[in-house]
């Protein structure tokens, strides 16, 4: 049986399945459901707090800010406004009518935009092992720390998910709840992927997983001294 680096057993098969959002035919009803979820769920389970904390944290001037992955771009407005910085997102797709400065980029292989930091909430568990890599060492191309937030591949999420989140949710985004944490890296896989992304770069990073594993957090600084460190 695998076990996730901390002593616990993962109990869990990671899923290859796609989920519902993937899928490009999705009508625009229900992704509009589905990202207003997401924000209740940012804001639920304190996602957008833990970013706040961290980027309040940064031993030096945050100015500008980088959402990859973007979506609705909720988030990124939301940040900008606590921050009072300036923001732009980058996503495949775009919404309508963005609430924040968006472009559409493939951020695994396009040249990404300038910032002091770039942030990722939920986007990790989409990507393969090799676009997860490749976008990890894209965004320190152009900026100076990279905040990756995800869900963890666990028994304890699923079970919470099932009782205090899907409750209040749209069923498609029950249903894509559901199969995100069973796409999710154990923090084990994901401690290995990242050091893997930035070996031989001089980047350092530090990991945390929550108390109740309801996310993980890499918090990557780039030309730094190259150490990790695990909480």
């Amino acid at each position: 049986m695998a076990h996730d680096g901390t002593g616990r057993s993962e109990q869990l098969e990671r899923s290859f399945q796609t989920e519902i959002l993937d899928d490009p035919a999705v009508s625009d009803d229900v992704r509009e459901r589905s990202r207003a979820d997401m924000i209740w769920i940012h804001r639920r389970l304190g996602n957008l707090a833990a970013v706040l904390r961290l980027l309040r944290a940064d031993p030096n001037p945050v100015r500008s800010l980088l959402d990859i992955g973007c979506g609705s771009g909720d988030v990124l407005r939301e940040l900008g406004r606590e921050l009072g910085v300036s923001v732009l997102g980058v996503d495949l797709t775009l919404p309508a009518n963005p609430p924040a400065p968006m472009l559409e980029l493939d951020a695994v292989r396009d040249p990404l935009p300038e910032a002091d930091v770039a942030i990722s909430l939920l986007l990790a568990h989409h990507l393969s092992d090799e676009d997860l890599a490749a976008l990890i060492r894209n965004v320190g191309r152009s900026c100076r720390r990279f905040i990756l937030l995800d869900l963890v591949r666990r028994r304890l999420p699923l079970l919470l998910f099932r009782i205090f989140v899907a409750p209040f949710l749209d069923p498609v985004s029950v249903t894509d709840g559901y199969l995100s944490i069973r796409r999710a890296y154990s923090p084990r896989e994901l401690c290995r992927l990242v050091a893997g992304a930035v070996a031989g770069t001089g980047a350092s990073f530090r990991h945390s997983v929550t108390r109740f594993s309801t996310r993980q957090i890499v918090d990557i600084s780039y030309n730094s001294s190259g150490s990790q460190e695990h909480t």
